[in-house]
């Protein structure tokens, strides 16, 4: 989709597809609306089962649920499903911690809905804290990591490629795909790597990338804008 809208706008682009998203099958979940006061969402991809829950367990008026949402993007889809609390950090898990952190107590109890394979470190944080939380593992996301040969073409015939990867999993996954294909060095000495924060540059850079450029865009539409403009 994104490549799509980077073609409707005149910027040349092909899609390098390097993940696949798979949900688990949430609709015999049994949650009681005793279990928890607040939810916390990291990706806009919780939104389809926080949605069942509220909708189909819990009622109605869950809506008005306490959120924590980890940034900008993911507080715009929360408002167009009409939940009205919502707090919001600024797009990163350590201002998501503190956020929570400051907002709750002990006694309170959170529902995290995020990806099977997810990183420890923010959960750790917080049960360091002492914030009960249950987790749902709501779906996952698996690598891609065949490499189509018309694709590996045009990675070895252009002389100068812009990439653009939203998250630090997704670099690594990059580097591994390219590698097995011998095609690493190959793309990095002559690629503009476009990412959407620092922590992302900075496993970036940590994995051999060597021209990574952050625009700190709220919006994927936003950044998307901002790769249009770039010099064809």
């Amino acid at each position: 989709m994104n490549s799509q809208y980077l073609n409707d706008n005149g910027f040349f682009s092909k899609p390098f597809p390097i993940t696949s998203l798979k949900y688990k099958d949430f609709k015999n979940l049994n949650i009681s609306k005793n279990d928890f006061n607040y939810i916390i969402i990291t990706s806009p991809k919780a939104l389809k089962i926080l949605d069942y829950i509220a909708l189909n367990t819990l009622g109605n008026s869950t809506k008005d649920i306490r959120i924590f949402s980890v940034g900008f993007e993911t507080t715009h889809q929360l408002k167009k499903l009409f939940y009205t609390n919502i707090l919001q950090a600024n797009n990163n898990s350590q201002s998501l911690h503190n956020l929570i952190i400051t907002n709750t107590k002990k006694e309170d109890y959170g529902l995290w809905i995020t990806a099977k394979n997810r990183s420890i470190e923010f959960e750790k944080n917080l049960l360091n804290n002492n914030r009960k939380i249950k987790i749902i593992e709501g779906y996952s996301t698996h690598p891609i990591l065949e490499l189509p040969k018309p694709l590996q073409a045009d990675l070895i015939e252009y002389d100068f490629l812009n990439l653009v990867i939203f998250s630090s999993r997704n670099v690594s996954i990059a580097k591994q795909i390219l590698e097995n294909y011998n095609l690493f060095n190959i793309v990095k000495n002559k690629s503009t790597l476009y990412v959407n924060s620092e922590n992302v540059a900075n496993k970036a850079e940590s994995k051999g990338w060597i021209n990574v450029k952050i625009i700190k865009k709220n919006f994927t539409k936003e950044f998307l804008d901002n790769i249009i403009k770039l010099p064809k």
